[in-house]
């Protein structure tokens, strides 16, 4: 079974796919700054790294065989360079540990409007006005994932809520799904699991929303 490093594990989406990962029996390590505050389960493994500082994160990423990135910071009309850094950084590290499945969770913000209906492609274009410096950064945070050698899956995610989930989603490239018709944590979760294992999904960007 693979031994998967989620990154981000103590947000809400990164909580329901630690869940799920160890529903599923991967062997799961979480990736945190601050190990102290996670909760160990059984089979949980817990190790320290930041994704500020590379050196930690080749440390942490040892011995895995996908990552799975769900970290973001607290405040999206605040986020400074956090994402590009970050991102770039967990790219580094993957490719000096020889990870080659990278799952990066990312929003339909970044999404080309014209993929969309007239009402979405506005609402999106609004959105990047409002969010300008989470666009902006994860612009490019998602160039240095495509400009590596990793086998990488970019999840664009719709808007999310703690909803209870499905167990289904709305998923593919380019396929039109509204920021605004909230999926649960869980369901958007279940499609970064599925990423790890999906192979069509392979170096592509993949929309997902609520089915």
């Amino acid at each position: 079974m693979k031994h998967i490093a989620i990154i981000g594990g103590t947000g809400s989406a990164g909580k329901e796919v630690v869940r799920l990962a160890l529903e599923a029996n991967y062997k799961v390590t979480v990736v945190a700054r601050n190990p102290n505050l996670i909760q160990i389960e059984n089979k949980l493994r817990v190790v320290k790294g930041d994704v500020t500082n590379l050196e930690s994160l080749t440390e942490a990423l040892k011995n895995i065989d996908a990552v799975i990135s769900c970290f973001g910071p607290a405040k999206h009309r605040e986020v400074g360079t956090l994402m590009s850094l970050g991102t770039g950084n967990i790219v580094k590290a993957c490719e000096i540990n020889k990870v080659k499945r990278f799952v990066f969770m990312s929003g339909i913000v970044q999404a080309d409007p014209n993929e969309f209906s007239l009402f979405t492609n506005w609402a999106i274009k609004l959105l990047r006005l409002y969010f300008h410096q989470s666009y902006n950064t994860k612009v490019i945070a998602e160039a240095s994932i495509q400009n590596s050698t990793l086998d990488w899956v970019i999840i664009r995610a719709s808007g999310l809520s703690h909803s209870q989930p499905t167990g289904q989603y709305k998923v593919g490239i380019k396929t039109n799904v509204s920021p605004f018709n909230r999926m649960s944590y869980a369901d958007c979760a279940k499609c970064l699991l599925d990423a790890v294992e999906e192979n069509k999904w392979t170096r592509q960007i993949i929309n997902v929303g609520k089915s």
